[in-house]
């Protein structure tokens, strides 16, 4: 049994937290109000879900997005489907491909094909160069091509997006605002949440996490961002929640992009 002061400090906690989440909401709801031609962007990891499922509970109708790449993990796009099914989000998705996954296409996933030409050339070109694949050799490069130049097309049309991102993730992350105005709005509801708010709401909405966040490893190590497979291990708890992307680049514990560079 908990003991009573422990009990007091769990009431504030959840006190402080129904403060944050009420503050988010309100930061979504604004948003709807004032841009007519917003959606919410999905990577299918913990904040993302958090955020979708905290933005569909203020316009149940809001549209959602994902940018997929070739490198993400099965497990990814298997997870799609089932958070489909269960949350009805109906995901707009964005692909350098030549062909849509077949779990998305037999699942009905809405899937818009980009060019791959650019790519397929650069990497040849790069791997031949470096003897290196193209994500491990130049990931900016990687993700320029797979992630930014979908998400432009993928933002082409609207006002504003709402995105996951949290202060407490890395070093990247800590001076952004929960409203950016720059040309196409950002807006970052769940700022201010820590990761383990986050995992709480999730647990107490009952969305099941990404299976790659269930695994941990002999040395205690699990994964607590999740991206594209090559680019993703686990990490300690004491680390950064991005140390985990890009390691062994300069890239690590960076960004892919999208965030920092100008989408419209």
């Amino acid at each position: 049994m908990l003991q009573k002061e422990d009990m007091l400090q769990k009431n504030e906690m959840d006190d402080i937290f129904e403060k944050k989440l009420e503050h988010s909401k309100e930061i979504v709801r604004q948003a709807v109000k004032e841009y007519e031609k917003i959606a919410v962007a999905c990577s299918f990891g913990k904040d993302s879900m958090a955020v979708v499922h905290l933005a569909r509970e203020v316009a149940p109708k809001i549209p959602i997005f994902s940018i997929l790449t070739r490198f993400k993990p099965v497990e990814t796009l298997t997870y799609l489907v089932e958070m489909n099914n269960q949350m009805n989000l109906d995901p707009e998705v964005y692909l350098v491909a030549e062909e849509v996954p077949s779990i998305l296409k037999e699942n009905n996933i809405n899937v818009n094909l980009l060019p791959t030409k650019k790519f397929d050339e650069i990497s040849l070109e790069i791997e031949k160069t470096s003897g290196k694949k193209i994500y491990e050799s130049n990931p900016d490069i990687c993700c320029n091509l797979l992630k930014v130049d979908p998400a432009k097309q993928a933002v082409k049309d609207l006002d504003a997006w709402v995105c996951g991102l949290r202060n407490t993730e890395g070093r990247t992350r800590k001076d952004y605002k929960e409203v950016e105005r720059r040309g196409l709005v950002k807006i970052n509801p769940i700022l201010s949440w820590t990761e383990e708010e986050v995992l709480h709401y999730l647990k107490k909405n009952k969305i099941a996490l990404h299976p790659w966040y269930g695994k941990v490893f002999p040395d205690g190590r699990r994964i607590r961002s999740l991206g594209c497979e090559p680019c993703t291990v686990p990490i300690f708890d004491n680390q950064e929640e991005r140390d985990g992307r890009w390691q062994g680049t300069s890239k690590c514990g960076g960004e892919c992009g999208i965030h920092t560079q100008t989408l419209k």
